[in-house]
């Protein structure tokens, strides 16, 4: 069998084509399909392979197998020869990413030196990882700016062969271990790149590049970035979120990072004197209860499951008790999954770490701590009254214990 010729090597733009088939063979998801040529492009390079159909059948997957391209189709197209169609609006839109990307990398290494060592084309967003983590927001920008320069110059995107060892002596962004012939993409007077993915006519056609995200990642920096009509649609999506927002605070957009500053704080101070009268609940809660409780082989032992919307609380009045003598707080917390805090005196006789553990155990829950503060959960709430009582058990019954 021959090698399947590559129509979208030399036009990606090519929408619909005929073809023969050559052989078929049963796969997982349906049919796997082999034509004597394809405007199909695999998946390779970073770039997801194609959709669309042939004969009618759904395409499901493109995978490059060397010499062939397979095709995987839901079902087997039938006809001797077929006609294939390209699902458009996918295949433009991974154009406009993987061109922006050649046009976003270059500028970076233009702006900075900064080298791309992996591509990434996602449904949503894309990415580049540069070889450096050391850039700042300036250096980003400048790289962008460039970048959409050069897209908003409408500078025409050529397909060249040459001889790898011609291409070897070319002026490549990124040198190529491929022999034979190798498929160049240009940029007039910017970017030179050997590639075999679909890519647009003219710099124009990416429309836009913005920078969505940075991340630092094992030395390198991870940027995302959208292009074209991805940049359109993230433009709205960030509109309506803008939009939104302006109308909670009932004020312009321009407005929201002064407003929302100063809301922040607002809420810092309102949670640090909620903390407060948290605290100060919790140490008259203690007090009362001190005051009333029995003494019992030489300690008093507070055992009280809390609701769910009261762990701060339950938290707080176990660090409560603690502050007073000869006390012991056994506290559970209802949830999915229920929280436990024990807590004792600076004098008590129990290991708090090693006592959660033990009664947590044979409910499936894990716990631990210090020997007079311990916390653990993991359990079902219905086993927390068990878990307590369990507890309070294994508590040390006298100084000689």
């Amino acid at each position: 069998m021959g090698k399947t010729e590559r129509l979208y090597y030399t036009d990606s733009f090519l929408r619909e084509f005929d073809a023969k088939i050559v052989d078929t063979s049963p796969d997982g998801l349906g049919v796997r399909v082999y034509l004597d040529r394809t405007a199909f492009y695999p998946e390779s390079g970073g770039q997801p392979s194609d959709r669309g159909l042939l004969g009618g059948a759904r395409v499901l997957d493109v995978i490059d197998e060397g010499e062939r391209i397979a095709h995987i189709a839901e079902r087997n197209p039938g006809d001797e020869t077929v006609r294939g169609t390209i699902d458009w609006p996918r295949r433009f839109d991974h154009m406009q990413q993987h061109t922006g990307q050649h046009v976003l990398s270059a500028a970076f290494e233009r702006t900075g030196g900064y080298k791309t060592v992996s591509f990434h084309l996602g449904t949503e967003v894309s990415s580049i990882d540069l070889d450096s983590d050391r850039l700042g927001p300036r250096q980003i920008e400048a790289a962008e700016s460039l970048a959409n320069d050069v897209i908003f110059e409408d500078r025409p995107v050529e397909i060249l062969f040459r001889d790898a060892t011609e291409a070897s002596d070319m002026a490549l962004r990124k040198p190529t271990q491929r022999q034979g012939e190798v498929r160049l993409i240009q940029m007039a007077d910017f970017d030179l790149s050997a590639c075999g993915g679909t890519h647009v006519r003219s710099t124009g056609q990416i429309g836009l590049v913005s920078v969505r995200k940075v991340e630092r990642t094992k030395g390198h920096l991870r940027i995302e970035f959208v292009c074209g009509g991805r940049a359109l649609a993230a433009s709205r999506g960030d509109f309506r979120t803008l939009e939104e927002t302006a109308r909670l605070f009932s004020a312009p957009f321009l407005n929201l990072p002064v407003l929302a500053a100063r809301q922040a704080e607002e809420l810092r101070h309102a949670l640090r004197a909620n903390e407060k009268l948290i605290q100060r609940l919790a140490e008259l809660e203690a007090e009362a209860w001190w005051a009333q409780a029995e003494l019992k082989n030489g300690r008093k032992v507070l055992q009280e499951v809390f609701e769910a919307t009261d762990s701060a609380q339950a938290k707080a009045l176990a660090h409560a008790v603690a502050q007073l003598d000869s006390a012991v707080a056994l506290i559970g917390v209802k949830g999915k999954p229920a929280a436990l805090f024990f807590s004792q005196s600076a004098s008590g006789r129990a290991n708090l770490g090693a006592l959660m553990g033990r009664a947590l155990a044979p409910y499936g829950g894990r716990g631990g701590g210090a020997r007079n503060f311990a916390q653990g959960g993991g359990i079902e709430e219905s086993r927390l009254a068990e878990a307590l009582a369990l507890a309070h058990s294994l508590l040390p019954e006298s100084p000689d214990k």
